[in-house]
């Protein structure tokens, strides 16, 4: 089995890639995702591993490149983020997993393992059964609340009435279960639903 893991954080990789040489057949480290096509063409792994976060790399952006170049290629995320959105996100473009990097070695190891039979994992997350999925409007109007845009100037922007800001409003405070707007601003950011304007 040949595993390429992309990760920016060389202290983390660097120590996986040592561990995993005596579990893995070949189990390769790239701190870039940089030229990411050429280097599975090359490779042909059987699983890739990717962080979230790559430094100005989504890994979510680059699990939708490599999959549109490879669609039959195994990739999973291995990420500190537990984040609801992300693991929605990574379903949905046809990730197979979604990994904790706070995992034991041995729990990673079969993780692996079940990915490159076939299987797939996802992390759990108590909020995945009890919220209500906001719609893409939603999140764009989140999104600009959270940059501390006023109801009116985010209506000035989106070309609709005050009042439709409102209502959209009122029902992202009903899926996300809060009962102000600061609340569902900090609600979507640990969702990942929203990402602050200084966020990699």
């Amino acid at each position: 089995m040949k595993v390429l893991l992309f990760d920016d954080h060389k202290l983390f990789a660097k120590s996986l890639e040592i561990v995993m040489a005596n579990h893995i057949d070949e189990f390769l480290c790239f701190q870039t995702p940089e030229n990411i096509t050429e280097i599975v063409q090359q490779e042909k792994p059987d699983l890739i591993l990717l962080d979230i976060h790559m430094g100005a790399y989504s890994g979510l952006d680059v699990c939708r490149e490599v999959l549109y170049h490879f669609p039959e290629q195994k990739v999973a995320f291995l990420s500190g983020y537990n984040l609801h959105e992300y693991n929605l996100e990574a379903k949905r473009m046809g990730a197979k997993g979604f990994l904790d990097k706070n995992m034991s070695v041995e729990h990673l190891i079969d993780s692996i393992r079940q990915l490159h039979q076939g299987g797939t994992i996802f992390m759990e997350n108590k909020d995945d059964e009890v919220i209500e999925e906001l719609t893409p409007r939603e999140k764009e109007i989140l999104q600009y609340a959270s940059n501390g845009d006023t109801q009116q100037v985010i209506a000035d922007k989106l070309f609709i009435s005050r009042r439709t800001v409102n209502n959209h409003l009122m029902s992202i405070n009903d899926k996300l279960m809060v009962n102000s707007t600061v609340a569902a601003i900090v609600k979507g950011i640990e969702l990942g639903v929203i990402k602050l304007s200084n966020n990699r």
